[in-house]
């Protein structure tokens, strides 16, 4: 058996905890059975659902989270790296055995909904109890690979109890999307009508193979087993194709929507990237070295995730813009008012070598906060100061909007990017020297 699954077994099982754990369950169901018999059937599916979502959900988050914060909160995650346990085996071994529990007590809460469920509904309620567990795995596998992304540039941070808040953020966020898709009867993606439960299935078990998918790859990171980034773009370019399908409507230019969703996500990814990786002057070392070496394969597996997503944005940006005279047909995703597809690339080329220039510099200590102080700065606090002041040509300058002739705002960024790459260019030039 897997160590890892077995030491998690040891630690989250006991006798008592297998015996009464049942026993609690029972009497909970036949309590709320006795109370209304008029509708027992209806009543014990809606709870065992509930009660389901509760111990698999939430606290299955909490233990999966603990999985890692522990491990760096008791200075005992350097011991289990240093281990023979490959990255696989480390990940599925701490994402089914930390959770275990959760899933034993699930598992009896999912029988019994699916029991009298399949009684009052038919065999179709099986596709939302799927979905329900394909969920848990993907908040839990999610958990996961945002601690281990995390650790690499702020393990306080995960010691201090993870990224357990954005596992509330995003369960908040899926019961209110739950909300409004259980409101609609079918669901029209790229053209083709699926019915609601079965399109959250497949949402649900797209994304919870990328989220495990995931947690093994940052596992990788983390136990030093180099890997080429070709995931991250793969998971942009997926999930452009996942969300173009259900903003775009029939009239709309299918390349045109694909294009455009593509750039939003690739810019959104790579901030993110950006903004959670180490990139300070150590990585940029690494990666001298390698170029020097003639060692490619070493020097693309040392790079950090936000350049691949970066040059995808210059590329969904090229294809947008080549169909620019037909893009005011997609008004739904004209969020750039009157930015050309290609500024806006350049804006995050921009951004990208403003946020490197604040990391690179001598006294890097404040560097992260000071780069993005700067970009809010830059992006949103002088442009609505100039436009509160009546400065629209100096508002124009810093944030070119121009819904006439947008290629007016892709010459001046390129202006901003070419200064801020140069700035970029000559505070690593001085960093390496020093």
């Amino acid at each position: 058996m897997n160590p890892e699954f077995k030491r998690n077994l040891w630690l989250v099982f006991t006798p008592q905890r297998l015996i009464v754990t049942p026993i609690l369950l029972t009497l909970v169901f036949v309590s709320i059975g006795m109370f209304n018999q008029d509708q027992i059937a209806t009543n014990l599916h809606g709870l065992a659902r509930i009660m389901f979502t509760f111990i698999v959900w939430f606290w299955g988050l909490r233990n999966a989270n603990a999985s890692i914060t522990d491990e760096l909160r008791e200075k005992t995650w350097d011991q289990q790296r240093m281990s023979a346990l490959q990255p696989w085996a480390m990940t599925w071994g701490k994402l089914f055995g930390a959770t275990a529990f959760a899933w034993y007590a699930g598992l009896i809460c999912l029988a019994v909904a699916a029991f009298f469920g399949w009684m009052t509904q038919g065999e179709s309620v099986f596709i939302n109890l799927l979905t329900l567990v394909l969920t848990g795995i993907l908040l839990h596998a999610a958990s996961i690979a945002l601690n281990l992304h995390t650790s690499q540039i702020e393990s306080r941070t995960v010691q201090q109890g993870g990224v357990g808040w954005f596992g509330l953020f995003a369960l908040i966020l899926l019961w209110v999307m739950g909300a409004r898709w259980f409101t609609v009867e079918a669901v029209n993606w790229w053209g083709m009508v699926f019915s609601t439960p079965s399109f959250l299935l497949f949402s649900s078990l797209l994304f919870a193979g990328f989220a495990v998918f995931a947690a093994w790859r940052r596992m990788d990171n983390a136990l030093q087993v180099r890997t080429l980034p070709w995931a991250w773009p793969l998971f942009a370019v997926v999930l452009a194709v996942y969300l173009a399908g259900l903003i775009g409507d029939a009239d709309d230019n299918t390349l045109i929507v694909f294009s455009t969703t593509a750039l939003l996500v690739a810019v959104a990814m790579t901030y993110i990237a950006l903004i959670s990786e180490p990139t300070g002057l150590l990585v940029w070392q690494r990666l001298k070295r390698r170029q020097e070496l003639g060692d490619w394969r070493g020097f693309l597996e040392r790079l950090p995730l936000w350049p691949s997503t970066l040059v995808l944005a210059f590329v969904f940006a090229m294809l947008a813009s080549a169909n620019l005279t037909d893009w005011n047909v997609t008004p739904t995703l004209n969020l750039f008012f009157g930015l050309a597809p290609l500024g806006v690339a350049l804006m995050l080329l921009r951004d990208v070598c403003v946020f490197l220039f604040f990391t690179l510099a001598p006294n890097a200590k404040r560097a992260f906060s000071a780069a993005l102080f700067y970009l809010i700065v830059i992006n949103m606090v002088l442009p609505f100061l100039a436009q509160v002041a009546g400065l629209s040509s100096l508002r124009y300058l810093l944030l070119p909007i121009d819904l006439a002739n947008p290629w007016n705002g892709v010459l001046i960024m390129s202006i901003h990017a070419i200064i801020a790459f140069g700035l970029f260019r000559w505070r690593l030039s001085h960093a390496m020297k020093d």
